[in-house]
């Protein structure tokens, strides 16, 4: 059972939280309290874009999101720049994230992005290229 927080945490004691507001996936950690992102022992150095594109594929881990779901959530419902920036800053993000461990961040081609951790596996529908022997 999720424990409520007491008046001392709430609005009108001053402090933000009590407790930090922590998103995980696998040795992936997102502290949304603190602004803080942890890739095993090694703090990750992002942009606040960046910050917010990953704080959305690690809240919908495991489900797919679309270029347009994902401009709408980080950039907002007003971004009238072009959908290319998904894909730019997904490479940010993995550029960072990769250089510590499994890939975290996956395509469908054609539908979007998932974040899942390496425990999970590839889902039945994913596409697995191997290089050629």
């Amino acid at each position: 059972m999720p424990r409520e927080s007491g008046p001392a945490s709430g609005p009108a004691s001053g402090a933000e939280s009590a407790e930090p507001r922590l998103l995980r996936c696998g040795d992936l950690v997102l502290d949304e309290t603190r602004w803080t992102v942890h890739r095993g022992e090694t703090a990750l150095k992002l942009s606040p874009t960046e910050f917010r594109l990953l704080a959305c594929l690690m809240r919908h881990q495991g489900g797919l999101l679309t270029k347009s779901q994902l401009l709408q959530y980080v950039w907002g419902f007003g971004y009238t720049g072009h959908a290319q920036v998904v894909e730019t800053y997904v490479s940010y993000l993995r550029r960072k994230l990769d250089r510590f461990g499994p890939p975290l961040i996956h395509t469908r081609r054609g539908a979007g992005y998932t974040l899942r951790s390496p425990e999970i596996g590839t889902a039945p529908d994913a596409v697995v290229v191997r290089p050629a022997q």
